[in-house]
């Protein structure tokens, strides 16, 4: 019998391993109605993710842009679930940019960012987050206690494959940034060895942008909500 990709989910690899840049081949459902495209970079210490939401599967109407920054440490095997292991994520820099005018509207009650959000408008949002779209800042969410298992994969059928771990919340709110996720989320990102999957946007995002982006924003206390 052929064995799937999740039967070969594995805690046996570290973090040489994971060096590199791991993107999404597809869009995922990441909350009810919202889907998104992953983008991790992995180079220890540090890391940091580049991540598109949609309204839509096909990737035609974008809702909002992040990065998240900070650096990571690889754990031992989680002895709950089979073929992870924990890995830890600091969180030191939190940036946004929004591009529906939902999100724009549900920033702005919540006083999310250190100005009024327009389209398109890049604003550091460490300090403060945007809780409207589940986004903690690095003052309620310095860590993330996280998973991660790995699939490997032949190129035959797409290279490895890195599952992380679920991001739900628990009925008292606890999620993983004061708890360490429960378990793998059933989507990946697999290994960028050549041109990374052309799906959604940021496919050609790479060093030159991550420095462009970083270099211009700077932590702001957020306003007030309402």
């Amino acid at each position: 019998m052929t064995s799937t990709a999740e039967e070969l989910i594995t805690a046996d690899f570290g973090v040489a391993d994971l060096t590199g840049r791991w993107r999404s081949p597809y869009a995922s459902e990441v909350f009810p109605g919202i889907w998104g495209i992953d983008d991790f970079w992995l180079q220890s210490p540090f890391w940091g993710i580049h991540f598109n939401s949609y309204k839509e599967p096909e990737c035609q109407n974008r809702l909002f842009e992040l990065f998240i920054m900070g650096c990571w440490e690889l754990g031992d095997a989680n002895p709950d679930v089979p073929g992870a292991r924990d890995a830890n994520f600091s969180r030191v820099k939190v940036g946004l940019t929004l591009y529906d005018q939902w999100p724009i509207g549900a920033a702005n009650e919540a006083g999310s960012g250190s100005r009024p959000w327009q389209l398109n408008d890049w604003q550091d949002v460490s300090l403060g987050g945007c809780p409207p779209i589940d986004l903690p800042g690095i003052d309620n969410c310095p860590m993330e206690y996280d998973l991660l298992g790995m699939a490997k994969v032949g190129a035959a059928d797409g290279g490895d494959r890195l599952y992380f771990g679920q991001r739900q919340h628990d009925e008292d709110g606890a999620g993983i940034c004061n708890r360490r996720a429960p378990g793998l989320l059933p989507y990946y990102v697999v290994r960028v060895t050549g041109a990374a999957p052309n799906v959604g946007h940021g496919a050609n995002f790479g060093a030159p942008d991550w420095f462009n982006i970083t270099r211009s924003l700077t932590p702001a206390a957020p306003r007030s909500a309402g």
